[in-house]
């Protein structure tokens, strides 16, 4: 519920803070006292648009504030969670500043937020009802919302936001699929073309690096052959070769070492030498034996590495990459091969999907028809109370043509959307004889207060919202027809929280509490407030909208009755 809104510097509001109660609460006052003033400031803080020009005279910024009662609201509670605003003692405060640049600036619980935010957690707190413009059942895109409200449907509405999303859902995996389809079976040529040529190649892990080593080999085998001879010879083979020379130099140092045993350690060394020559003569030699001046296996290694630098230019990859491209264009045509197959699966498991929603939001449809007979009966019935005995009210459920969508029934194509396939609108026809027109169409102000009326009352036990505020709610109504419209919002605020602005003290006397707005003069400027009436006070406030100018013994007694009238009723 509502607890309190606190106003400073907003239009004739200097400072001014209305704490509400449980039930029905009255606003009365002169017309001009500024009772739109304080609609539009709550408006602010459902997150309407607001504007510099309705900061008080000579303010720098204006503050508006108003404190929610969360206690009965979880799904509140849980939506300021999943926004991660801070929520202490199950109360929500929602802030407006609007400063004289221009700028606005919005809070949940001291913490800065966006007026959409503010608009997503105001719209399950209040649902403020003014004279057209504010009535949300004047506007057809409500009128669903409204009847799977009376209807309770949430389950079954939960049901077909989950197909439908899962029909979507599937429905762009198939799409993407038969995409992908297409432009695989336009790559499949030119797939099986590069896979052919490098297949032709057909590159191997390393193979370039064995191939160049090759050419480099046989490309200088002459010339490695002789290099080759010449070590040997200067090595091993050859007259005074290494191997003769430090065998030599061996037999005298084993002599020498006779005499002088310390050079031991050099015998070993020369020794190891000697080993060491042999060994790299003998490796030269096996090394040159396998070299072959072939100039035709040279050139078939260069036509070989001239291929493979072919491909590498072409396709701009390094080697190893060349290689990689060979089995990725193999899985590739393999998709090509297999994509037939899945664009099958899908379209199998989205028409699976779509007939899963189409059961789902048939009997959700069901539902709403089932509903819409029930309020049919119940709204002319509410209406007849209200001084509208002839009226004729009709809940026309259809579905929508649409030549895209998925959706068929009766071979038709019909719009779907999370919330099913129904379009709902109301229908209505006050005074016999008179077919039914679009209650969107309603002219009249007092009729459009009631029919109003009629249908919140209709859905008084499921309507989620806990504050509903109405603003003159007594447009073209007087007399017997207003305490009419006074017992059912009395009966409306045994579930919820009423906020009611009127001019009629049969309206006024139905409340449980009753707030004055008033205009004064104070140094020179017009200031409005807004203050609680006590029991002998309201007396008169009642009283005044009897008497008008005048205000009689014979108005306080009728004030009296109808206090008396409202609260024994």
């Amino acid at each position: 519920m509502l607890k309190s809104v606190y106003i400073k510097n907003y239009a004739l509001v200097e400072e001014s803070e209305i704490h509400f109660e449980k039930g029905l609460n009255i606003l009365t006052g002169e017309t001009g006292a500024g009772k739109s003033i304080l609609i539009g400031a709550i408006g602010a803080i459902l997150g309407e648009r607001t504007s510099p020009s309705m900061l008080r005279s000579g303010a720098q910024k204006a503050v508006i504030e108003g404190v929610f009662d969360l206690s009965e609201n979880p799904a509140v509670l849980e939506l300021l969670r999943e926004k991660e605003y801070d929520v202490e003692d199950d109360t929500v405060i929602v802030r407006r500043e609007i400063s004289s640049s221009g700028r606005s600036r919005a809070f949940l619980n001291d913490t800065p937020a966006t007026l959409e935010d503010i608009a997503q957690v105001a719209a399950r707190l209040v649902d403020l009802h003014g004279q057209h413009e504010h009535q949300s059942l004047l506007r057809v895109s409500e009128h669903l919302e409204f009847l799977d409200t009376f209807a309770d449907v949430s389950a079954l509405r939960r049901d077909v936001a989950e197909k439908f999303s899962t029909a979507e859902s599937l429905r762009q995996k198939y799409e993407k699929l038969l995409h992908d389809q297409q432009h695989l079976k336009e790559k499949k040529d030119y797939l099986a073309f590069q896979l052919a040529e490098l297949e032709r190649v057909d590159p191997k892990p390393g193979e370039e690096q064995e191939l160049e080593q090759e050419e480099k080999q046989l490309a200088h085998s002459t010339e490695i052959i002789e290099l080759a001879g010449r070590i040997s010879a200067l090595l091993y083979e050859g007259e005074a070769s290494a191997q003769e020379r430090i065998s030599a130099a061996l037999a005298d140092l084993h002599n020498l070492v006779r005499f002088v045993p310390s050079l031991e350690e050099n015998l070993k060394e020369l020794e190891s030498a000697l080993i060491i020559v042999q060994e790299s003569a003998q490796s030269v030699q096996e090394q040159s034996a396998r070299i072959e001046i072939d100039p035709a296996r040279l050139e078939q290694v260069q036509n070989r590495l001239a291929e493979i630098s072919f491909l590498k230019k072409k396709y701009a990859l390094s080697y190893d990459l060349l290689v990689e491209r060979v089995e990725e264009l193999r899985e590739e045509l393999r998709q090509v091969e297999s994509i037939d197959e899945q664009v099958h699966a899908a379209e199998m498991a989205w028409a699976e999907a779509i007939r899963a929603y189409r059961e789902a939001a048939t009997a959700l449809s069901r539902a709403r028809k089932e509903a819409g007979s029930k309020l049919e009966k119940v709204v002319p019935e509410l209406l007849s109370e209200l001084g509208m005995q002839h009226a004729t009210f009709e809940v026309r459920i259809d579905t929508e043509p649409a030549a895209e969508s998925w959706l068929q029934l009766d071979g038709e194509a019909v719009r779907a959307s999370r919330n099913g396939y129904d379009r709902v609108e109301f229908f209505i026809s006050t005074n016999p004889g008179h077919p039914v027109k679009p209650l969107a169409r309603v002219a009249s102000g007092g009729e459009v207060s009631r029919i109003m009326l009629a249908l919140k009352s209709a859905g008084a036990h499921t309507i989620g919202i806990p504050c509903l505020i109405f603003d003159e709610i007594d447009n073209g109504v007087s007399g017997r027809i207003a305490q009419a419209v006074g017992r059912k919002l009395r009966y409306l605020a045994q579930n919820h929280q009423i906020l009611c602005i009127t001019h009629l003290p049969q309206i006024a006397s139905a409340g449980s509490t009753h707030f004055m707005v008033e205009k004064s003069l104070r140094n020179g400027e017009t200031i409005s407030t807004v203050r609680k009436l006590d029991e002998s006070e309201r007396e008169e406030a009642v009283a005044m909208l009897l008497a008008g100018d005048t205000l009689t013994e014979s108005h306080l007694s009728s004030a009296r009755e109808l206090l008396k009238q409202a609260h024994d009723g």
